[in-house]
């Protein structure tokens, strides 16, 4: 016997994706603001740390968006 997932399991499943993807996304910026090089020479981050930075903040505005507008489709049901 198979067990067809229904559309809520898919929706639910979906969400926990995207969720995940968020999570990593800020563990993304934690990492690139607490691991970010600095120059000595001038007491500021390298270059590639801030393009870390920038690209991580960027990744985390994508999920969040992403995941907002899943939201916006699906709202997650009401217990009763």
């Amino acid at each position: 016997m198979t067990i067809e997932p229904t559309e809520f399991d898919m929706v639910a499943l979906a969400r926990r994706g995207l969720q995940a993807l968020l999570d990593e996304a800020v563990a993304e910026v934690e990492f690139a603001q607490r691991y970010a090089i600095v120059d000595t020479g001038l007491w500021s981050p390298t270059p590639e740390a801030i393009e870390a930075k920038e690209q991580a903040l960027n990744n985390w505005s994508t999920a969040d968006e992403r995941l907002r507008r899943f939201n916006a489709l699906y709202p997650e049901p009401i217990a009763r």
